[in-house]
């Protein structure tokens, strides 16, 4: 190895994206595998919310293969080290090309499951107006608008990594904007889709243990929020950075989390029985409240998909697993005098 150009730095990043990448699709993929496997146990069949999710999912398998290959192609290296392999930001622009476009569409599935969740719950119809806008948004700016940028930015698209080859290319302005504007429209829609079921919770009569665990679920997604909004700032770097396959690790590890991220939250509301039992034995009885019945406790709300009685009666949203009655304790669910509805309380006083 040559002595570092200019006494400039040769330190080396290419160990965060090969721990990094890897690392990321396992533990977003085994929480698919579970999800899945807890929805074909109860219900025997998937709903567009799965389908969706398991889209998501393996479009950023190989997203991320692109990714841990562009290691070996000079990402995490100083484009000026001596070291970098001959003819290698060519291969570099490539793998990352790919890499852009499978992690866009992922993302897209896995905002496509969330919202398919979201509108199996009885939302008011102002609500389900503004989750038909979130989606409208999020599939103008994450979806449509990166898919022009990447398919259209170059003619022809091979000049995107053969920049010597004949054709022309957009500026960096179009770029730049849909960069900035997905990343912002995803803070939006994230902190909606979390917003929106601790609104609906509110409204709802239900234990108070069953709401604190549903809303630690929920407020998990802000975790997605702050990736997004950690990505800005890498972008704005990266912008005005002229040492891109160094600059651009950080962005590329966000990238890759921010997808991980919105897999992993979700995943969780199907799952939401076992992680409230983990809250159980993690917060105090007394700060959850507790439960009146001694059948069942009230942490012990139906998980995705009920399972029949012993008699063999079928529940009421037995047609429909991912319905609101869902979230109800069983003895509400199963009381003979209920229609099987969920109530809210409200206490009038008349003068």
């Amino acid at each position: 190895p040559g002595p570092p150009p200019g006494g400039l730095p040769m330190d080396n990043r290419q160990k965060d994206i090969f721990i990094t990448a890897p690392t990321l699709v396992v533990f977003s993929t085994i929480f698919v595998c579970l999800r899945l496997g807890v929805s074909l146990r109860n219900k025997k069949y998937f709903l567009l919310t799965d389908y969706l999710l398991l889209l998501g999912a393996a479009l950023n398998i190989p997203a991320n293969i692109f990714t841990y290959k562009n290691g070996h192609s000079g990402l995490g290296m100083h484009i000026y080290d001596p070291n970098m392999p001959p003819g290698s930001f060519g291969r570099y622009m490539h793998n990352l090309w790919w890499a852009q476009l499978l992690n866009i569409y992922s993302m897209a599935a896995v905002k496509g499951s969330v919202c398919a969740y979201l509108f199996m719950l009885n939302f008011s119809k102002p609500f389900r107006i503004m989750i038909w806008i979130s989606l409208f948004i999020h599939i103008s700016t994450n979806f449509i608008f990166p898919s022009v940028i990447l398919f259209g930015e170059c003619k022809p698209i091979s000049k995107h990594w053969e920049p010597e080859a004949n054709g022309s290319c957009w500026g960096d302005m179009p770029r730049l904007v849909s960069g900035y504007m997905g990343s912002a429209s995803n803070i939006l829609t994230d902190l909606f889709y979390t917003s929106a079921p601790l609104v609906y919770l509110h409204a709802v009569q239900l234990p108070k243990r069953t709401i604190w665990g549903v809303r630690a679920v929920f407020l998990l997604a802000l975790v997605t929020t702050v990736i997004s909004a950690l990505k800005l700032v890498e972008m704005r770097a990266l912008n005005t950075s002229h040492d891109p396959t160094y600059t651009g690790v950080n962005l590329t590890i966000y990238s890759m989390a921010e997808v991980s991220a919105g897999t992993f939250t979700a995943c969780l509301p199907p799952l939401r029985k076992t992680f409230e039992t983990l809250l159980k034995k993690v917060l105090p009885d007394s700060f959850l409240g507790s439960s009146n019945s001694r059948k069942q406790s009230s942490y012990a709300l139906p998980a995705y998909g009920s399972q029949l009685s012993r008699t063999g009666a079928k529940p009421p949203h037995e047609s429909d697993d991912e319905s609101e009655t869902a979230i109800l304790p069983e003895e509400q669910t199963t009381n003979k005098e209920s229609k099987g509805g969920i109530m809210r309380t409200t206490h009038v006083s008349v003068s």
